[in-house]
């Protein structure tokens, strides 16, 4: 079940609609959310395509997944843990709408679920829903997972087991502004989802919200662990005093604890010592950066361990407990976590001391030791970053409550902004030794201004910008003792150009032969080359056209008349793109849309206005 090698799971393919289906609607959860990761996943759960894009490399289908993502995507995350990405692409604009902070009510709570919940339709079967539960967030972090994944047809009944999942649902919404379409939630309570094999049964647990049930809120099931545990195997990044003295005194042993070691390291000995206790590979840490491992396909990056797994035995049964909780005090009680409790079979391999052994003994795992026996002798106190860390959090916390406004003003004679900020930190205490900066985010000239703090700023520094770069957000930074902590972004109160979102697609698509590409892949999907623009010595396929010249009698008329007959939306979605295209370079040089191609579209349109009646 937990095989290194032979049970490895690709984000992508969890996420790709079955055959015969296409994306309804999408609600996503995380803890921290990176922008570049998000620009990738649209292609999934639109085309069916792996996560393997560059998204620096921007493609057709890309380019029609972004920015159809944000009505029919969202995705949920703790104000304050939106990543500032490597490189800015004005395409993130699009997914502005999409993205929802939630605040929680103090620095020492989470909102920390991973959790994916999917509807796909079809024309042939019922609507079809999939649940993914994950351990780690939404960013390009190649940290080791665990997953669960279900999915299930709707049926004209309810079933009471998906009533937990829904409340989630519900409570994202009302913790938002955004709207989630009614028959998303109603459809909800009617699904049968699969029963994963080796398995009796599952419930969802969304740890931490209200259960309007109950009056009260979702309990972690581990605090609600039998004094009859008898055995337990604990797999969590993360690790506090507290919690695992608690396992202690409800399980008798063995005890089986995989962890991080610098996460051992903070823990007293005497505590330690009722545990068998395991460590991360040190090997696999660094290993993308050994020479012999390398690819030469993408960066290398850093891994650990960011699975988190409980298995216990309760009355010769074992449960298994996965999802986003750690072995910590908040995700016993103060986060919000999502987790999945799984009833097993008789079956041996699910028990702790198997599952223990295949994680730690090679000739169990082709030889890939993911853990290695904690050395106690090698133990390094870490009690001076633990306290940085703690007090950047309540840094970030106070920081997120703080008044952000920005004010963009049209430079006169042209078509650039500048930009003015307003940030009201009357009421933000900076401790010394830490600073912070902060700048719009698609700045990429002026360094950042450093925050006064119990006084309002005032900052006219930033400008000028095009239409197209113009951005809600401002990046921060969090410095203690010259060192750059922390990095993100968060929204400011600002009005922005209506016709921002139109100028920045034709930006992009700016000529007619991309035009002609575009249309060509809306109408068959086939087109996912990436976007780039003609040299001065290649002749564009509409070249000596008046317009309309590249369409008739051509394959891409034929897909527009087939479209008609078997894929009638196709034809709206080219609709609405001429639309945007007419609109933004009609006082070009070049139109794209010119009076030409209006005339045949024309026909088009009538049958499109037909279809709407």
């Amino acid at each position: 079940m937990l095989h290194p090698k032979h049970n490895l799971v690709d984000y992508g393919d969890q996420l790709i609609p079955p055959d015969g289906y296409v994306l309804s609607y999408a609600v996503g959860t995380t803890y921290s959310l990176d922008l570049e990761s998000l620009m990738i996943l649209p292609v999934a759960l639109f085309y069916a395509q792996k996560l393997d894009a560059n998204a620096s490399e921007l493609r057709y289908d890309m380019l029609h997944a972004i920015t159809e993502a944000a009505k029919k995507i969202t995705v949920f995350y703790q104000k304050g843990q939106l990543k500032v990405p490597k490189k800015y692409h004005h395409l993130m604009a699009y997914l502005e709408d999409g993205i929802q902070e939630i605040t929680m009510p103090n620095a020492e709570s989470s909102f920390h679920p991973k959790v994916w919940v999917i509807r796909y339709e079809s024309k042939e079967a019922a609507p079809l829903y999939k649940v993914l539960v994950t351990s780690k967030n939404l960013t390009f972090s190649r940290d080791w997972d665990i997953s669960f994944s279900t999915q299930g047809l709707v049926t004209d009944r309810e079933h009471a087991g998906n009533k937990p999942l829904v409340h989630l649902i519900q409570y994202l919404e009302a913790s938002g502004s955004r709207h989630i379409p009614p028959s998303f939630v109603a459809d909800l309570h009617n699904v049968i989802f699969d029963i994963p094999d080796k398995f009796a049964a599952f419930r969802f647990v969304p740890v931490g919200i209200p259960n309007p049930v109950t009056n009260q809120s979702f309990r972690n099931p581990l605090t609600a662990l039998k004094k009859s545990t008898s055995e337990m195997l604990i797999v969590s990044p993360f690790l506090d005093q507290p919690t695992l003295q608690s396992i202690l005194e409800t399980t008798s042993k063995p005890r089986y604890l995989l962890s991080r070691k610098e996460e051992l390291d903070g823990i007293d000995e005497n505590t330690l010592s009722g545990f068998c206790c395991w460590q991360f590979s040190s090997y696999f840490e660094t290993a993308e950066f050994q020479p012999e491992l390398e690819d030469g396909g993408s960066e290398p990056l850093p891994q650990n361990l960011h699975a988190k797994l409980f298995v216990s035995m309760q009355e010769s049964v074992p449960f298994w407990f996965l999802g986003s909780a750690n072995c910590t005090d908040p995700a016993q009680g103060r986060n919000v976590e999502f987790m999945v409790e799984l009833k097993a079979e008789n079956a041996p391999a699910l028990k702790p001391k198997n599952l223990f052994d295949a994680l730690t003994k090679p000739e169990k795992s082709d030889n890939i030791t993911l853990f290695t026996k904690y050395d106690f002798t090698a133990r390094v106190s870490l009690e001076a970053q633990k306290s940085v860390d703690k007090a950047i959090r309540r840094l970030k916390y106070e920081l997120c409550k703080i008044p952000l406004k920005g004010i963009a003003t049209l430079i006169e004679g042209g078509g650039t902004y500048n930009l003015s900020l307003e940030i009201d930190a009357s009421t933000l205490s900076i401790p010394a030794e830490f600073t912070i900066q902060v700048k719009p985010l698609p700045e990429q000239q002026k360094a950042s201004v450093a925050l006064q703090p119990q006084k309002l700023n005032a900052i006219d520094s930033f400008g000028p910008y095009a239409e197209t770069a113009l951005s809600p957000f401002l990046a921060f930074k969090i410095i203690h003792k010259d060192l750059v902590y922390s990095q993100f972004l968060l929204p400011m109160e600002i009005d922005l150009p209506s016709s921002r979102l139109n100028k920045i697609f034709s930006a992009i698509i700016d000529s007619r032969e991309k035009f002609l590409k575009y249309l060509g892949f809306l109408l068959s999907g086939e087109n996912t080359e990436r976007i780039g623009k003609r040299s001065e010595h290649e002749t564009s396929p509409m070249a000596n056209h008046n317009g309309s010249g590249a369409f008739t009698g051509a394959p891409v008329y034929e897909k527009l008349l087939l479209a008609s007959s078997r894929f009638p939306e196709r034809l709206k979605v080219i609709d609405e793109l001429v639309e945007r295209l007419k609109k933004e370079t009609a006082d070009s040089p070049e139109p794209i849309i010119t009076k030409e191609f209006e005339d045949f579209w024309s026909v088009f349109q009538t049958f499109i206005n037909i279809q709407n009646r």
